[in-house]
């Protein structure tokens, strides 16, 4: 396993969304079962340059939620220190054509998610700097469904802090399709548990204000089986970066988030690696893959419009299910 980006800021580590190492499997199907809702197609849009003449409101019909990815919650909150055109919003000139495109989406029914990076301040209930977690998510809360009227959050969990001692034994790979521990993550103790709380006061299934709580991560980060088990019912889904894996794989993934972590198939969402390019074809076979526990909360692909052939693949592959 290997992190994609990473960008040194003030405090913060950004690393994109971890691309995991290849497990042993071959490809498989099952039976289709009846659909009792449709699978969400997540795409997540870069926000770096690349592709600059993809904009958000260049996504195609039946994508169901963009998450936005690269740009940070606080560069919205201080936009002259981070202005439009550069880094990490190199993909827009300005603040108003961005937020623009947003709302363009939404217009047409789509949700547009804030991605929100864990930190190793999540373990000292100091998120970000923020004095505590509860002040830190009513900012959140105020910046991005307040102001700027964003559908939820996406929790990218994956980045580096302190590990758990001592570091609890790993299911076999035939239990759960990984081989070890991602050595990378942190531990989920209690202040750090308390950060995700916070949150779910202003999204997600068990706030009231109909708006989304995700994670993105994979099942192999020390924090997984901590928060499937505390916030199971506050997270609407779990997306799973099962990037360049086979379906023989995310079954047993599967098999382990619905048995031992009790997370109903229906909000596991399956992860395409579309930017790294290599594998389309089992990737379309994952987006039509309905698993033996019934049918999968949908795919995400990382990152849409960094390959957007090959995203747009993905896509028409699950909406050929529907």
């Amino acid at each position: 396993m290997v992190a994609l980006i990473c960008l040194l800021l003030p405090a913060l580590i950004y690393s994109s969304c971890k691309k995991q190492e290849s497990g042993a499997g071959t490809d498989t199907g099952t039976a289709k079962t009846e659909a009792a809702v449709k699978q969400k197609f997540i795409a997540y849009y870069i926000t770096d340059g690349r592709n600059p003449t993809f904009k958000l409101r260049d996504m195609p019909d039946g994508v169901d939620m963009v998450v936005l990815f690269g740009v940070k919650y606080w560069q919205y909150l201080d936009t002259l220190k981070y202005p439009a055109g550069t880094g990490m919003m190199a993909s827009y000139k300005s603040y108003g054509e961005y937020f623009s495109d947003v709302k363009a989406l939404q217009q047409r029914g789509i949700k547009v998610l804030q991605n929100v990076d864990d930190a190793a301040s999540w373990q000292d209930a100091k998120p970000d700097g923020y004095a505590t977690p509860e002040i830190w998510a009513t900012t959140l809360k105020q910046t991005l469904i307040d102001k700027y009227h964003l559908d939820g959050i996406s929790l990218d969990i994956e980045h580096s802090g302190k590990r758990p001692n001592p570091i609890p034994p790993f299911p076999k790979f035939s239990e759960i399709g990984y081989n070890g521990w991602y050595s990378g993550s942190m531990d989920a103790n209690p202040n750090f548990l308390s950060c995700i709380g916070a949150l779910t006061k202003y999204f997600g299934p068990k706030a009231a204000n109909n708006t989304q709580l995700h994670t993105a991560t994979g099942l192999d980060v020390y924090s997984w089986n901590k928060i499937a088990e505390k916030y199971v019912d506050a997270i609407d889904y779990f997306q799973v970066q099962s990037y360049d894996r086979k379906i023989t794989d995310c079954q047993l993934m599967m098999n382990y988030a619905t048995g031992t972590n009790k997370i109903p198939a229906s909000k596991m969402v399956f992860g395409s690696y579309a930017e790294g390019g290599k594998s389309q074809t089992e990737d379309v076979k994952l987006a039509k893959w309905v698993p033996t526990q019934g049918q999968k909360g949908g795919i995400m692909v990382y990152t849409f419009n960094a390959n957007v052939t090959y995203a747009k693949a993905v896509l028409a592959g699950l909406r050929s299910s529907d």
